[in-house]
């Protein structure tokens, strides 16, 4: 199996799949928050059999209660209805763009006709709220490529999550390694060609503004683990490091001076 528990209540579903000569993370992370379990992303239907038993064997066949999507997108929320087949009716937590003003969950007529499940509920992004015993806010991405899109924190693991544009390529077989178990921690050269292959708008960026927010963010949360679902786990005392790799990533002002491996 391609679970790894990263702490107290925190196990990572590593699935990954070749992207060119790297691999490319398409994670979960499964939260045990005592009164049940919250699934971070529902995955791609490619891992759905996978994510099936590893969920099942950390909560002995019991499934997930709450389910909290990173993008409303494929192949974010594909398993969904096969997840409520297998488990029954789920709480699924997602982002939606500005309604009136606010930064929503969903919570509005007909959208768990859009996501083919019932259990949707809302609250305001930014604000902790209880999941299944665990204390999570969830939060609008500093960067993102998709507007229905939402990092979260745990408060109990101290666990940021985030999704596209935060994240990195791994080398086949460390597909199961943190940073912490990378000689020099995560490489640059993933990180780099990560941005360049997937990214389109970094050369509008103001990065001054990116590595104020990145660092205001980081301090204030003081994570034990940053968890991308595209990308190797980085564990806290790794995190300046991997922000300055990210941020030098980002730089396409001299793209041309400096060719990407």
């Amino acid at each position: 199996m391609t679970l790894r528990r990263l702490t107290d209540g925190v196990h990572w579903l590593s699935h990954c799949e070749a992207d060119g000569e790297r691999h490319l993370h398409l994670s979960e992370y499964l939260l045990d928050g005592g009164d049940g379990y919250v699934l971070v992303d529902s995955g791609s239907t490619r891992f759905r059999d996978d994510i099936v038993a590893e969920v099942n064997a950390v909560t002995d066949g019991a499934g997930p209660d709450v389910v909290v999507l990173a993008h409303q997108v494929l192949p974010h929320k594909e398993n969904l209805p096969a997840f409520e087949a297998e488990w029954g009716d789920l709480e699924v937590v997602t982002a939606v763009p500005r309604l009136g003003g606010l930064d929503l969950i969903a919570d509005v007529p007909g959208f768990t006709d859009i996501i083919g499940v019932s259990g949707a509920r809302g609250t305001v992004l930014g604000r902790p709220r209880d999941l299944a015993g665990r204390t999570i806010t969830c939060t609008r991405p500093l960067l993102t490529d998709v507007t229905v899109s939402q990092w979260l924190f745990d408060h109990d693991a101290r666990l940021l999550v985030t999704a596209e544009a935060f994240g990195h390529y791994h080398a086949p077989g460390d597909c199961l390694k943190t940073s912490a178990d990378l000689d020099g921690g995560v490489d640059q050269r993933h990180v780099t060609r990560f941005y360049r292959d997937k990214l389109t708008f970094l050369d509008q960026l103001d990065l001054g503004k990116v590595r104020a927010a990145l660092e205001a963010l980081l301090d204030r949360l003081d994570p034990r683990y940053i968890a991308p679902i595209h990308g190797t786990p980085v564990a806290g005392e790794d995190a300046d490091a991997y922000v300055d790799s990210v941020l030098a990533a980002m730089d396409v002002s001299d793209l041309e001076a400096r060719p990407v491996e």
